[in-house]
């Protein structure tokens, strides 16, 4: 569940929910949403649903390492800072692996990428053409991780087409955009209707417009409150730390013993 109608919750208090399936038709979602518009908050909500309903096992690059994710520290389906970047790479591994050894897996995996545009400029730091394979190799798992049950949850604060390789922010089958979005942002995460001028005013945190591949164009959304964060996010680092590491998927997985995942 990605939240629930915000028109239907504030005019007539009823909690109608927006959904999604991961391993069906929605496999990959981009969030876009300047900083203070509840992104982070909601991805939380979203990883947590990923791993208590057991629809997705879910491994997580943090280049910023912000103090909300501090309870994942330490975890081997977590990493931070530079470290954001092996993991990845680790998961495009584990991608690579799935299809060239044709394997078929019954779980959906998703790779949670927080703050994608500061990923990017510590790889051109580090070398022009670092950054440049960094994002081809994100486009290539939103290009065909579809058919094969993986798939991606990306933060970005602005969806430009320069953070994305040739026509892979295009791939997204989900788009939820935080806080007021401009008519730039609109037509840029690909929102096209008379909702353009966002009617109904500003935005609170966690408040936000989506379109999703195969229901009706643009719906506005509310995220559920949490209430105890912190408590959510202990019991998420549970789930973390029962996954097999992305490493010991891939080593299975090339020697014949990955099928079924």
């Amino acid at each position: 569940m990605l939240g629930y109608h915000r028109e239907e919750y504030f005019m007539h208090g009823i909690k109608v929910p927006i959904c999604i399936n991961l391993s069906m038709k929605t496999s990959s979602l981009l969030l876009a949403g300047k900083s203070g518009s509840g992104k982070s908050f909601a991805a939380r909500w979203y990883v947590w649903n990923m791993l208590h309903s057991g629809e997705s096992r879910c491994y997580i690059s943090d280049y910023k390492g912000g103090m909300e994710f501090q309870a994942w520290e330490g975890s081997p389906s977590y990493a931070s800072g530079e470290e954001a970047l092996k993991m990845v790479n680790d998961f495009y591994d584990f991608f690579t692996a799935v299809r060239s050894y044709r394997t078929r897996l019954r779980k959906h995996y998703t790779l949670f990428i927080e703050e994608w545009f500061g990923l990017l400029t510590y790889a051109e730091t580090k070398s022009k053409s670092l950054k440049v394979e960094l994002m081809s190799k994100v486009g290539e798992i939103l290009a065909v991780g579809r058919g094969l049950n993986i798939g991606l949850l990306l933060c970005v604060q602005r969806a430009d087409a320069a953070l994305f390789s040739s026509g892979s922010r295009e791939q997204f089958q989900c788009v939820i955009s935080f806080g007021r979005c401009s008519a730039e942002q609109f037509r840029m995460l690909g929102f096209s209707n008379e909702m353009e001028e966002n009617p109904t005013g500003t935005y609170k945190p966690g408040e936000a417009l989506v379109l999703i591949d195969g229901q009706e164009s643009v719906q506005e959304m509310l995220v559920p409150l949490i209430k105890n964060p912190d408590t959510l996010c202990r019991r998420i680092r549970e789930y973390l730390d029962r996954q097999p590491d992305i490493c010991s998927l891939t080593r299975a997985i090339a020697g014949g013993g990955g099928a079924g995942q």
